[in-house]
């Protein structure tokens, strides 16, 4: 079994992680991708991916941790999506967890939610960790 968890540098992505890995790191037969998609060079991501591979060290699963290059500009969220779904479909995912937080009323209106986004384009199971 494969789980994608996309992680950014904050509590949220780091609560999503460590659900992934508590939920499913006692089964070998598991691996977990997370992957950071960033515009340029990012040293927290890199020292974030480090600390993440350490967490798995600990667990039976096997525990990998990416850091992928986007197009960085107006519509970078929009690229990084379209990454994660290219990653979802290229490497046969079976379940992605994501991490979760209340939208502002703004936001809500105004933004189109990568969350929204998997659960309407992908016959996917995913996990939303608050």
């Amino acid at each position: 079994m494969e789980i994608l968890v996309p992680f950014a540098v904050n509590p949220v992505s780091e609560q999503a992680v460590r659900a992934a890995i508590g939920l499913f790191g006692s089964d070998d037969r598991v691996q977990i991708i997370a992957v950071h998609m960033t515009g340029g060079k990012d040293a927290p991501a890199e020292i974030a991916a480090s600390e993440i591979e350490s967490m798995g060290a600990r667990q039976p699963a096997s525990v990998e941790a990416e850091i992928y290059q986007v197009e960085s500009g107006a519509d970078s969220r929009s690229a990084v999506r379209d990454m994660i779904e290219e990653i979802v479909e290229s490497r046969d995912i079976d379940l992605v967890v994501l991490g979760y937080e209340e939208k502002s009323i703004f936001e809500q209106l105004f933004e189109t939610d990568t969350t929204e986004r998997m659960l309407q384009t992908h016959n996917l199971p995913v996990l939303l960790v608050p």
